[in-house]
């Protein structure tokens, strides 16, 4: 029979892989949004840039007026279509939480051998996890100024680049739009609609774990900790790959995610029955080994690695990492700073010495 912590751990990656499945769905919507402004965007550009090229395109003042006014117009669709976008997230990613937070309660509830009074967090604080809680630094609303700021930079810059180079208007708007042979993957705009997903995705996650550590903070007399579980693949960072299976207190250490598009989980470790003040001598023998405040055992990608061969491991860490792996000189945990970034392999020589000659 596996422990309350092993079962809690096999819930959390099967709900992991939900949660992924979701996140894309949500990062799809939003961007169907900003694409409907780019119809609309692209339509400005092309009536105000067909009609200055009528007047001649040079750097004199009217036409670098004209482009400014033009700029002006585009930049207020662009406000308006992140501005829209944000609302449709927040609101979205608001419920999301109470829904995470739910979900945590009942895995709990679930897993656990007897009755104990567990409990929600405060709707307040489920919905300050969306609006101010930091995302690698920065809150929800700082990363959407940023998107807005940075494709109106880009599309400015397409303009501006595409005037001096002499280019007329349809050379100027394929360099906005991309062209339809590529899926308009080549236009500037594109690397507007990648950022969203990212960050939609990221966010979602942002969200689940942030609400669990909340649920289990709420629950501080049954979860004690919470263990970093990475996801296990090649596209995992040496960041997430040396914090996995390590323990920290509720609310505290390297919450994911750790970048963008981090796909690790935190999963709950909860006190043994004697810690809960069960007498366990009363429980039959099943129901006492089930609960005994042990930290499940983690698929570390130590052990991941080590199965996949050379090929993998140097893959993701790269070789002179990979070989200081290979040769047991440093395990995965010696190649990450207290921050939790990754140490240069400068700093790895300047910590570690002759170690690694």
């Amino acid at each position: 029979m596996p422990s309350v912590n092993e079962s809690l751990q096999d819930r959390s990656i099967r709900h992991a892989i939900l949660i992924q499945r979701y996140g894309t769905g949500v990062a799809d919507r939003i961007v169907r949004l900003l694409n409907s402004a780019d119809a609309d965007i692209v339509d400005k550009l092309a009536a105000r840039l067909a009609a200055i090229e009528e007047r001649g395109l040079d750097v004199g003042k009217a036409t670098t007026k004209r482009l400014e006014a033009m700029l002006e117009e585009v930049r207020s669709l662009n406000a308006a279509i992140y501005a829209q976008m944000r609302e449709a997230l927040t609101d979205e990613l608001v419920d999301f939480s109470a829904a995470e937070a739910g979900y945590q309660k009942a895995a709990l509830d679930g897993a656990i051998v007897v009755s104990l009074d567990t409990k929600l967090p405060a709707p307040t604080r489920l919905v300050a996890i969306v609006t101010e809680t930091p995302m690698e630094g920065r809150l929800l609303a700082s990363w959407f100024e940023g998107m807005e700021s940075g494709r109106m930079d880009r599309i400015a810059q397409a303009v501006r680049l595409g005037m001096t180079q002499g280019e007329g208007t349809d050379a100027i708007v394929r360099r906005i739009k991309g062209t339809k042979a590529a899926r308009y993957s080549d236009g500037v705009l594109d690397i507007s609609r990648r950022s969203a997903q990212s960050i939609v995705r990221t966010s979602v996650n942002h969200v689940s774990n942030v609400a669990a550590q909340a649920t289990w903070k709420a629950n501080a007399h049954v979860v004690k900790g919470w263990q970093y579980l990475a996801t296990l693949d090649s596209r995992t960072t040496i960041t997430c790959a040396g914090l996995s299976g390590q323990v920290f207190p509720i609310g505290e250490g390297p919450i994911p995610p750790r970048h963008l598009n981090c796909r690790s989980i935190s999963v709950p470790v909860t006190r043994s029955l004697r810690e809960l003040g069960v007498d366990a001598d009363e429980l039959p023998p099943r129901k006492r080994a089930s609960m005994d405040g042990e930290v499940a055992g983690d698929t570390t990608m130590a052990k991941w690695l080590t199965a996949k061969g050379a090929a993998m491991q140097d893959t993701v860490l790269g070789p002179t990492r990979a070989e200081l792996f290979r040769e047991g000189k440093l395990d995965l945990a010696q190649f990450i700073k207290n921050d939790g970034t990754v140490l240069t392999l400068e700093q790895l020589r300047t910590r570690y010495g002759d170690l690694l000659l």
